[in-house]
């Protein structure tokens, strides 16, 4: 990938630095939006943004705005101001928020403080502002969901938020150091006290609330810690490794890539198909022991639908398997017990939060290891969910702390507004025709909310996930054992 000049990366702290001090309480004089800055009250000075109600409406339409915006404002600084911008370089980047969290009155208590140096962490890409998101893709080459997106709800309160975290680092003197802290930076907000509560708990709103389309591919590399995790260069090296690769695993994948998301997207009939095909060669390339089984397809299709770059879908994809998932969940050892053990386990809080239901698949003769459709679990909902509501589920499962196990409350979340029907069922067959084709997996936007805020809130009456997980797991792994033992020959 080519470095664009460090004209065009500057940060978009030091355009601020170009904008007007005004007293918060002169907002009116000309009629321009006034973004203060967070822990800002009213009559104390913050910066003042020029008028923009487009600004990060669309990630890739406003490359041009913010290249003027830069051409001549390097020198500009320098004399006018006799600010020294540096050149853009990758600094090592602290860990992201999602193995740490922070305790405010809206996150349900995060679990931890927000650093520890358990994992190794490699260099980050140069992170870049608001002003600066637009990309060099060519438009055509975006998927639909990129280059055809209309104007998403969520957008100015998103810019909003993102404004004032840039007003709040150039006010705090930080504007130095913004390259390298990401979009957000929320792995520093462990360090500002209550300011950064403060702006813990007005993300975890937002990404409640929905992440615009446009804003995914930066969010959900930085909040998952995908960022950090990336070796730069390996993306080639495990596609140059095509030739090594089991030629059955490459026929799986032809087999099933003509066929992902076509019926959604004619994008994937074109040219997203080579896309998607090198992200899962380079994924079997790089776990040999894990292979291509059915489900990654979808995954990662829906991955290179919400991001341009394939190097970044595929080490997302690769941190989904890695840290989102359960150990060996894909293995071709453990074929299908992760989501069978996953299927008991959800079961068990049935049991605990809907009794008459459970009681209904226990007449109906429902199996434990499949309550739900294996697919939910094993394709994270990408073959389950529409794209609209998949994508608040991942949003919420990859960018905030404490919610790995946000697939259980999701799958309860469901089950729980389709209870009523699930319990008038006759048998197993009409059961799981319910499941098939009457349970309810979409609607409006306020649906769609609900939905989100009913799964977030189960955190509170959901805990010890993954210790069940464990526990079943074990369980199906022994039973595994000791049928293939009974059906092997003797030797």
């Amino acid at each position: 990938m080519s470095q664009e000049c460090p004209r065009k990366q500057m940060p978009l702290d030091c355009l601020q630095m170009q904008w007007r001090r005004v007293a918060v309480q002169s907002k009116a004089s000309h009629g321009c939006l006034e973004v203060a800055p967070f822990g800002v009250e009213k009559g104390q000075e913050c910066l003042q943004a020029p008028p923009d109600p487009h600004l990060g409406k669309s990630l890739y339409n406003e490359r041009s705005a913010s290249s003027a915006m830069a051409d001549g404002l390097q020198e500009r600084l320098k004399t006018d101001l006799k600010v020294s911008v540096p050149p853009a370089s990758r600094q090592d980047r602290p860990q992201s928020i999602d193995t740490t969290s922070i305790k405010s009155t809206d996150s349900g208590g995060w679990a931890a403080a927000l650093f520890s140096s358990s994992n190794k962490r490699h260099g980050s890409r140069t992170t870049k502002e608001p002003v600066e998101l637009a990309t060099q893709h060519d438009k055509d080459q975006l998927p639909p969901t990129l280059s055809k997106r209309p104007a998403d709800p969520q957008d100015a309160a998103w810019n909003k938020f993102l404004m004032r975290l840039a007003v709040s680092r150039s006010q705090s003197g930080n504007s130095d150091q913004a390259t390298g802290i990401g979009l957000v930076g929320a792995s520093h907000f462990g360090q500002e006290g209550k300011l950064g509560e403060q702006k813990m708990k007005t993300l975890t709103q937002l990404v409640i609330g929905g992440i615009p389309m446009t804003l995914r591919h930066n969010l959900w590399m930085e909040l998952s810690n995908t960022e950090a995790l990336m070796e730069p260069g390996t993306y080639s090296y495990y596609l140059s490794l095509r030739e090594d690769v089991d030629q059955s695993e490459i026929d799986a994948i032809a087999k099933d890539v003509p066929r992902t998301l076509t019926s959604v997207h004619q994008y994937y009939a074109n040219q997203g198909d080579k896309r998607l095909k090198e992200v899962l060669v380079a994924f079997v390339s790089k776990y040999e022991s894990l292979g291509y089984t059915q489900g990654l397809n979808t995954i990662a299709g829906y991955l290179c639908l919400a991001i341009p770059e394939d190097e970044h879908a595929f080490w997302m994809l690769c941190n989904m398997v890695d840290n989102f998932f359960p150990d060996d969940y894909f293995s071709r050892e453990n074929s299908l017990i992760g989501p069978l053990a996953d299927s008991v386990v959800l079961r068990s809080y049935v049991k605990e939060l809907m009794p008459q239901l459970a009681k209904r698949m226990d007449e109906l003769d429902i199996p434990h290891d499949h309550t739900v459709p294996l697919s939910w679990f094993f394709t994270a909902f990408s073959s389950a969910l529409p794209e609209n509501v998949l994508m608040r589920v991942w949003d919420i499962w990859l960018c905030l702390p404490g919610q790995k196990s946000f697939l259980f409350h999701v799958a309860l979340a469901i089950l729980m507004q389709n209870a009523s029907g699930l319990i008038e069922c006759e048998d197993e067959g009409e059961y799981w025709s319910y499941m098939d084709t009457r349970c309810k997996l979409n609607g409006d936007a306020e649906w769609v909310n609900d939905l989100m805020k009913q799964a977030f809130m189960l955190r509170k009456k959901v805990d010890g996930i993954d210790e069940r997980r464990s526990l079943e797991t074990k369980v199906l792994r022994k039973k595994r054992a000791s049928t293939e033992a009974l059906f092997s020959p003797d030797e």
